[in-house]
Formats: structure tokens, C-alpha cells, sequence
């Protein structure tokens, strides 16, 4: 490979190290790379703060379990039993959604044009994502949590996440478009390791589309956080922490 004398040192010893490409140096404004690694920064703090949070509450709910049988028993019940706990993970849920569309839109930047076709599909998806996500989790914070403090309980059935029938669960389909949305914006990375190693974990996250589907399917939130959103969680995360890496690195390369 080619490097022109014009590009700095630093830049020419990790081009030359497969750190990063020369189309990388060259091609990537300040401003991308900034907001590109502080979007990326945050969705990977959201992503885990998720994974912690429902740990948590899981602990929680099972600490103050009772002899009662589990399972939908009606909307009088779930309000009965309600504790705002429940409701705590759906806080970085929802601050993940417009971050992961900032996120998104920094990487069609990034993307060189002949790949811009593929960052682009993966922002329209990455819109779908964050509308049901964002109406999903404003109605839960706000609607059904409300409701359930002051116990006006006509309607709030089909919202509540605990009836698995419910509206709720079925926005939390949601990260299927997630899913998507990583799957077509996987071909932009190419050439350095790094960049390698983020275009399969992008490629592994929009692959679990299939078990978010089967999770769907078999009609069992259990089942669907099981096989789905725990997987999502790990793959997610590693996938941003090094998306934050490759955008601190391109702005340093580039001021030096």
C-alpha cells in the first residue's frame, strides 16, 4: 500500500501497523469522529447500564417473592403486586434510542462513499427502532406508571409489561430493526483489525434478528430475554466499546 508523504508519522505508522486505513485518515471530519466516539461511548453505558439494571431488578423481584402463583393472573393482581422497580432498566432503554440514532448517522459519515448506500439503509432502520422503542418506554414511565400509582386501571391491561399479550411486548420487537439496522451497516468497516473485528460483532448482532424472532414467537417474555436480549446485551456492548476505540483513534491519527 502506497502512503503519501503527506500524511503525518503517526498516521503512516498505524496505517502501516493495520491500525487504520489511509481512506480513514483522509475522509473523517473532526466532528464525525467526535460525536461518533462520545454516541458510541454512551450507547455502550446504556447497553450495560440495561444489563445491570434488569440484573437488579431481577434480584429484587425475587427477594420479595411471595407464595403466589407466577404469571398473568389479570391487571388487578399486577397492579397489586407492582413495584416501581420494575420499571427501572427501561430508563437506559430509552436514553439508548435516540443515542444509537446519532450513532448510526455518525457512521454514515464515516462510511466511504461507495458504501454510503449501506449506512444509510441501516439509519432507516435505526429510526424504526427508536420510534417504537421511544413511544414503548414513554408510555410505560409515564401512562402505566402513573395509572398503576392512582389505580385507574380501565385500559391498562393491554399496556402493562407484565401481561405477555400486551402492547408492550409487542414494541419490544422493536430491536428487531436494531438488529437490522447493525447488519447493514457492517460492510462500511473494512481494512484494520479493529474494523474487522467490528464488522462481525455487527454482523453477529444483526444475525440474532432470528433468535429476537424466535423469541417473539414462542409467546414467552422469559424465553425472550433468555435467548435474546442477554446475547444482544454482551454482543452490543463489545460492539460500541470498540466503535468508541476506532473513533478515538481516527481523531487522534488525524491531529497528529
Amino acid at each position: 500500500m502506497q502512503v503519501p508523504t503527506s500524511t503525518t508519522i503517526e498516521a503512516r505508522s498505524k496505517i502501516a501497523s493495520d491500525q487504520v486505513t489511509i481512506d480513514t485518515v483522509r475522509s473523517v471530519p473532526k466532528s464525525v469522529s467526535q460525536v461518533g466516539f462520545w454516541s458510541a461511548v454512551l450507547a455502550t453505558l446504556f447497553s450495560i447500564g440495561y444489563g445491570i439494571t434488569l440484573i437488579v431488578t431481577m434480584i429484587s423481584m425475587m427477594a420479595t417473592a411471595t407464595d403466589t402463583p407466577s404469571g398473568w393472573r389479570g391487571i388487578e393482581a399486577f397492579v397489586a403486586s407492582f413495584q416501581p422497580i420494575q420499571m427501572l432498566s427501561l430508563i437506559p432503554s430509552l436514553l439508548l434510542a435516540p443515542t444509537f440514532v446519532v450513532l448510526m448517522v455518525s457512521l454514515h459519515y464515516y462510511a466511504s462513499p461507495d458504501k454510503k448506500i449501506w449506512s444509510h439503509l441501516g439509519i432507516a432502520f435505526a429510526l424504526i427502532y427508536a420510534v417504537m422503542a421511544s413511544i414503548n418506554y414513554i408510555l410505560q414511565l409515564t401512562v402505566v406508571r402513573l395509572g398503576i400509582v392512582n389505580r385507574e386501571t380501565d385500559g391498562l391491561a393491554m399496556f402493562v409489561m407484565g401481561n405477555p399479550h400486551s402492547i408492550f411486548w409487542a414494541l419490544t420487537s422493536a430491536y428487531v430493526f436494531m438488529n437490522l439496522a447493525m447488519l447493514f451497516v457492517a460492510p462500511v468497516f473494512y481494512g484494520g483489525r479493529l474494523e474487522r473485528w467490528i464488522r462481525w460483532l455487527f454482523i453477529a448482532n444483526g444475525a440474532s434478528v432470528v433468535v429476537s424472532l424466535f423469541g417473539v414467537g414462542v409467546d414467552s417474555p422469559a424465553i425472550y430475554l433468555l435467548v435474546s436480549l442477554v446475547p444482544w446485551c454482551i454482543i452490543f456492548s463489545l460492539a460500541t466499546a470498540l466503535l468508541a476505540m476506532l473513533f478515538k483513534r481516527i481523531a487522534s491519527t488525524a491531529d497528529r
